[in-house]
């Protein structure tokens, strides 16, 4: 038991626990001849362990995998920015709609985002991810292009649904594309750049494109967002290769995780070690010792892919499932009371912020603060601060906190140990959401406002982040069809909140509104503290009582994983 978490009643690997830390183990017995991180992390049990194989994505330089990292969130930023929330107001006058219509621009962008979503997936899964970030990239430029030249409300529409379905390629993979090419230790930070991007960088735009629209013109965010489109679309042809690889299961001790597996994977690595060694000599035998008893290939045997092969956009079918079942897979993880968990809270609570953007760009143009487009866009300096400062924490203390309790815990890392800051997270959006009702019904400073958006987006951004890393860790084995279903119960969402969200706030005032988002908000926070008590007894449950294997929904494990 570590702090507080409880064991399963019987014995066996529970998915999701690692023993990485050797030195506080003391396991060198077990784990001694696998291989480890390097400079001041060499205590750390690389976890899933890299195979032999050079074009094994976990053997990829640091500076390769960033480099796809930073191309996979410029596809993140550029094709899900509200560029149109500062002006709501301005461009309802221009196309002659009403605030509402303008707002359901968004909604229908997220709604082509939530379709579009479960199929970027699938076809990932079974194609390759390459493949769908090319194509969608291709999709958002065009998408944008339309946008640019849009002389109506229909025109416009049309490229806002199909930004939507750009970003969902990227809003569904980007968290999996980390899990392809970052060991446990290394993924929080990332994660917590991607929930950034998501949430709290939209302000940043935000703030740009309403002194755009102010001075130029609506049009012209889209005028200057459409080379940046471009650029992306061709860094992700140029530097994004395949990151699915077909890596044995052995070599994911945080699914197996037995000192038999370990011992066998070990022996695996000192003969392919001694292979490499040997620069040819003994290869059958090698061959023979990877292949009986562990299921692994000879991967030590494969040559280094040139950077012309690695620009392959089709690379043959990761898995024989089809797409419909790999679609019905990512419905059927709703019955993972933890990613149920993970999906209904992040996707409420990051909701609320939507909700304020929208609400932002009407109640301060209209009396009584009857501000311009310009200064509405400058609002949203506080929840870009804040939005920044609760990524910029997780970035900064997850490696260190993850490093800290599982030395403590013997060695051994329970992903639970990622839901302990939710109590700090939660606490800041309840004051932030409460703040900023209050301070809307009392008429209070444009600072004040913007300083207790920050607040709450500081909170929300957290809890994404470290829910997010959760879930990650405990259930990798449906990482992708968690956050599918993630960004599109999100997505589903926020529309719904784009048609009655103003309605609502006419209707009800600001209190009542934000009293309703604060009193959702910190009980999903509240569930977290059953979820980590209960969590791993809850993951070695479900590792024997897999409702997806039961439904025969479960993914070919002969692919991607």
């Amino acid at each position: 038991m570590g702090f507080g978490i409880l064991e399963p009643n019987t014995t066996g690997h529970t998915p999701g626990t690692v023993l990485l830390d050797q030195q506080a183990a003391h396991s060198e017995g077990s784990t001694g001849r696998l291989k480890h991180a390097a400079g001041k992390n060499s205590n750390i049990v690389l976890a899933p362990q890299p195979s032999e194989d050079p074009n094994d994505p976990l053997n990829w330089s640091q500076t390769k995998k960033n480099l796809i990292t930073l191309v996979i969130f410029l596809g993140v930023v550029i094709h899900g920015s509200p560029l149109l929330n500062a002006g709501i107001v301005v461009i309802a006058v221009d196309l002659k709609h009403s605030v509402t219509d303008i707002a359901k621009l968004g909604g229908y962008l997220l709604i082509g985002t939530a379709t579009a979503g479960p199929f970027a997936s699938a076809f990932g899964r079974k194609y390759g991810k390459r493949p769908v970030y090319i194509f969608s990239s291709i999709i958002g430029l065009i998408g944008c292009i339309i946008s640019e030249v849009a002389s109506g409300y229909n025109q416009l529409l049309a490229g806002r649904v199909l930004q939507g379905i750009a970003v969902a390629a990227y809003e569904s993979l980007a968290v999996a594309s980390i899990g392809d090419m970052f060991f446990v230790h290394e993924r929080g930070p990332r994660v917590a750049i991607i929930v950034f991007l998501l949430a709290a960088i939209s302000n940043g735009i935000s703030i740009v494109a309403g002194v755009i629209t102010a001075n130029l013109g609506w049009h012209y965010n889209f005028h200057i967002l459409t080379p940046f489109a471009a650029l992306q679309t061709i860094a992700v042809i140029a530097y994004a290769p395949e990151t699915i690889y077909r890596r044995s299961a052995i070599y994911d001790i945080d699914t197996v995780g037995s000192e038999e597996n370990l011992d066998k994977l070990a022996s695996v690595e000192a003969r392919a070690v001694h292979h490499l060694e040997k620069a040819g000599d003994g290869a059958t035998d090698l061959e023979q010792t990877m292949t009986q008893g562990t299921g692994a290939s000879l991967e030590s045997m494969r040559p280094k892919k040139t950077y012309w092969q690695e620009l392959s956009v089709y690379n043959g079918a990761f898995v024989e499932d089809s797409i419909i079942k790999m679609v019905l897979a990512c419905v059927a993880i709703l019955l993972n009371v933890g990613a149920l968990y993970q999906i209904i809270s992040t996707g409420i609570i990051i909701a609320w912020y939507v909700a304020v953007a929208i609400l932002t760009g009407v109640i301060f143009a209209i009396p009584p603060y009857l501000l311009g487009t310009a200064t509405i866009g400058y609002l949203s300096t506080g929840p870009l601060i804040g939005g920044f400062l609760g990524c910029l924490v997780p970035f900064l203390i997850s490696a260190p906190m993850i490093r800290f309790l599982t030395r403590k815990n013997r060695g051994v890392y329970e992903p639970e140990f990622c839901l302990l800051p939710i109590s700090v997270g939660g606490l800041a959006i309840v004051a932030g959401l409460l703040g900023w009702g209050f301070a809307i019904k009392n008429l209070q400073s444009i600072y004040v406002v913007a300083f207790l958006w920050g607040l709450m987006l500081f909170g929300m951004s957290l809890v994404a982040t470290f829910t997010t890393q959760w879930a990650l860790d405990a259930y990798r084995q449906h990482s992708t069809e968690l956050f599918v279903m993630n960004m599109v119960f999100k997505n589903f969402f926020y529309y719904g909140l784009t048609n009655y969200i103003i309605q609502w706030y006419l209707k009800s005032g600001p209190v009542q509104l934000v009293g309703v988002m604060a009193g959702l908000s910190g009980s999903m926070c509240l569930l977290a503290i059953p979820m980590y008590i209960f969590g791993k007894k809850y993951r070695h449950y479900w590792h024997h009582h897999n409702l997806i294997k039961m439904l025969r929904l479960e993914t070919d494990r002969t692919g991607a994983e």
